[in-house]
């Protein structure tokens, strides 16, 4: 039974990890987008 529960506490941290990891990488991603929209802004601009 505690290798059942052990197994659950692995998959369930495995899970938030692999989500943690998405949510900042889709941040990473969204900086990036307005970075590069800002320089289009500006190049337009000259």
């Amino acid at each position: 039974m505690i290798y059942l529960a052990a197994g659950y506490a692995v998959i369930w941290i495995v899970a938030f990890g692999f989500i943690y990891s998405m949510v900042s990488r889709q941040q990473s991603i969204q900086k990036d987008v307005a970075m590069l929209e800002q320089f289009l802004k500006e190049d337009e601009l000259l």
